[in-house]
């Protein structure tokens, strides 16, 4: 289960040659360019040439028949001024929400239902577990382009996804507003089941929505990922980088004069993730991994 860039991420991984589809991927996702400023068609644009790299009729067909992985995406369903068309409107919406946020997670109920795109062969483990509404609606080779397209559509800088097959009428906005770290408890039932989440992330923590970013101390509590297993690369390695950080979308403005560079240092991040792999690779081909896991805090 992915939003956002992350059902892009999944999509690659979950198909036949999953190597081939994720180098793509991240040559497609570098080479985006704005020399001329941002606008949501300009933005629209770019990301289906992101999208176009990995979602081809082949690629679908071997995502919903894969053997291995049951892959689920999600969207937000927008309510009030957040399915807005008109920009300022949008942006009073997201104004008003991170105003809400304060109260915590649960303050944008009447804005938004969660929308799973789920694999129609999976059981109903993914199903929406927390006070928000969810919706869940089997992945087609009809609907799934939309689907991981609204997925990524962030509210004001890009176009929603209007009437996906399959859904209620409405238009549909990055599901990173609502699952910004998806938290596997809240979009999934483990009620009476074994097993570990294996959770690849950017960071050693996650915030639940999009809105909490903004708030260092709003991370999800250990209590609510009992079951997780969360891989993630150390402050050592990211100081090792040239850029000393993950790359962000911010760089797209920061660099906006010199892109070359930008596609430089991204490539050379991506080149180093590389040994991120490998080391993950040996600590679990053995005992080793036993030493390197750490508790929550």
């Amino acid at each position: 289960f992915g939003t956002s860039v992350g059902a892009f991420k999944l999509a690659a991984a979950a198909q036949e040659n999953p190597m081939s589809a994720m180098d793509r991927l991240a040559e497609a996702y570098i080479s985006q360019s704005y020399p001329d400023g941002v606008s949501p068609s300009i933005i629209a644009e770019q990301t289906e040439k992101v999208l176009d790299s990995i979602i081809t009729e082949d690629s679908i067909q071997q995502i919903l028949n894969s053997a291995r992985y049951r892959y689920h995406c999600g969207t937000v369903l927008c309510s009030g001024l957040l399915k807005s068309r008109t920009v300022f409107l949008q942006e009073l919406a997201m104004v008003i929400s991170a105003i809400k946020n304060v109260q915590g997670r649960n303050a944008h109920r009447g804005m938004m239902t969660r929308m799973i795109f789920a694999d129609p062969r999976a059981d109903e483990t993914i199903v929406g577990n927390d006070s928000y509404t969810s919706l869940r609606v089997s992945l087609t080779e009809e609907n799934f382009r939309p689907a991981i397209t609204g997925s990524g559509s962030i509210p004001v800088i890009m176009h929603g996804v209007e009437n996906i097959p399959g859904t209620p009428q409405g238009i549909h906005r990055d599901g990173g507003l609502l699952d910004y770290h998806p938290i596997p408890s809240a979009v999934a039932n483990f009620s009476g089941q074994d097993g570990i989440v294996l959770y690849t992330h950017f960071y050693p923590h996650l915030k639940a929505g999009w809105f909490d970013k903004f708030y260092p101390w709003r991370k999800v509590p250990a209590k609510q990922l009992e079951n997780v297993l969360l891989v993630a690369p150390s402050q050592e390695f990211l100081a090792s980088t040239t850029l000393g950080r993950i790359p962000d979308r911010k760089d797209f403005l920061d660099y906006r004069s010199n892109d070359r560079r930008r596609k430089h240092l991204w490539r050379e991040t991506a080149e180093r993730s590389l040994e991120l792999g490998e080391e993950f690779l040996r600590l679990a081909s053995g005992s080793r991994i036993k030493a390197a896991v750490q508790r929550f805090d």
